[in-house]
C-alpha cells in the first residue's frame, strides 16, 4: 500500500535587511536556493501545490504535498531557505467546499 500524502502550508519571512532585493549579499543565496528547491521537491516525490509572496511583507507561503513534516523541513532546511529565512510548517487538512456551510448561509452572505 503506497504511503499516504498530508498537506503542510509553510511560512518563511525574513527581516527587511535580509531581503535579497535590497542587500546584494543574501542575494546569491537566494539564487541558489530559488534553483534548488523545486530540484529538491521533485527529488522527494514531493508537490507544491502553490506558492504566494505577500508584498510588502516580507512573507512567503507554500503548499507542499509531502509524506512527512520532517521531509519537507529537510528540504527546506538543506535547500538553504533557513539561511535568510525563518519559518514554521504547519500541517493541514482541505475542508471541501461544503464544510463550512452545511447549517449556515450560503457561502459569501453575512
Amino acid at each position: 500500500m503506497a504511503e499516504k500524502s498530508n498537506i503542510y502550508v509553510v511560512e518563511v519571512w525574513h527581516e527587511p535587511g535580509t531581503s535579497p532585493l535590497g542587500n546584494a549579499s543574501y542575494k546569491p543565496v537566494r539564487d541558489w536556493t530559488h534553483e534548488a528547491f523545486p530540484r529538491m521537491v521533485a527529488e522527494r516525490g514531493m508537490t507544491l501545490r502553490g506558492m504566494y509572496h505577500l508584498d510588502p511583507q516580507h512573507r512567503s507561503y507554500l503548499i507542499v504535498e509531502a509524506k512527512s513534516v520532517e521531509a519537507v523541513c529537510d528540504v527546506l532546511t538543506e535547500s538553504k531557505f533557513m539561511q535568510w529565512c525563518d519559518g514554521r510548517v504547519y500541517p493541514a487538512l482541505e475542508l471541501g467546499d461544503d464544510h463550512w456551510f452545511t447549517d449556515g448561509p450560503a457561502a459569501g452572505v453575512n
